[in-house]
């Protein structure tokens, strides 16, 4: 007895459809992420922030490629990175990393006249923080590296600090949550770094031009390799100012 075909295809498909749900209703949610601020930035109390003092502009802050993509980014060797399907950012690494900073930065030095990359021109912003961020990411149940280069720039752009931070940061378990307060806190070390050098600036002036290696607060490891080479304040006259 010969079939019909139609029917036969009708049926086909409808195996088809049946196995496609059952796999759809077997994958693993997706679950997402955000960077959080500082502990410092998380328990300063209302009203605690100065309204005057200097405005700080916060930006460009520059990411590797790699890190443009909504999936976490954990490295599998010195020259291969693992892509994670299931566990993603809550927003995008470029908006979150200059974000996080500034609200950092903004308890660091008790003030809400922080803005970000770009600001209206009219804004008067004393010092701006630039970023280029070369490494951000870690190993599952390894170290979380930010490697960085930042800089402050006065109103006119003159470079008023430069410096390079190698920051690690250990996990301490395995699992995505863990990669994430990793990284959490590598940025908070970072914002610690430059908020110091910024209290430097506003204590001694933009004339100060220091090049002494600045000891990494407890609690922060910097990688074997990393070093910060002290902030360089930079200065044309410097005589007599050490």
């Amino acid at each position: 007895m010969r079939r019909d075909p139609i029917v036969i295809t009708a049926l086909g498909l409808s195996i088809l459809l049946v196995a496609m749900t059952g796999c759809a209703g077997s994958s693993a949610p997706v679950r997402l992420y955000v960077l959080t601020p500082a502990p410092e930035a998380r328990v300063a109390p209302l009203g605690a922030a100065v309204p005057g003092g200097p405005a700080l502009g916060v930006g460009p802050v520059r990411l590797p490629g790699l890190l443009d993509r909504p999936q976490i980014v954990t490295r599998r060797g010195a020259d291969e990175i693992d892509e994670a399907e299931f566990h993603r950012w809550g927003e995008p690494l470029a908006d979150s990393v200059p974000r996080i900073l500034a609200e950092n930065l903004a308890a660091l030095r008790k003030t809400e006249r922080v803005t970000l990359f770009a600001w209206d021109s009219a804004l008067a912003v004393q010092h701006q923080v630039v970023v280029d961020v070369m490494r951000f990411d870690g190993a599952m149940g390894g170290d979380v590296v930010l490697d960085a280069r930042w800089r402050i720039l006065a109103t006119d752009g003159k470079e008023l600090a430069v410096n390079r931070a190698v920051l690690t940061q250990p996990t301490d378990s395995t699992g995505y949550p863990a990669v994430v307060a990793a990284m959490s806190r590598a940025l908070a070390a970072l914002s610690r770094e430059i908020a110091a050098t910024l209290e430097t600036l506003l204590r001694t002036g933009a004339d100060a031009c220091v090049e002494e290696a600045r000891p990494s607060p407890a609690g922060e490891r910097r990688s074997s390799s990393g070093r910060s080479g002290g902030v360089k304040f930079l200065e044309d006259v410097c005589s007599g100012k050490r």
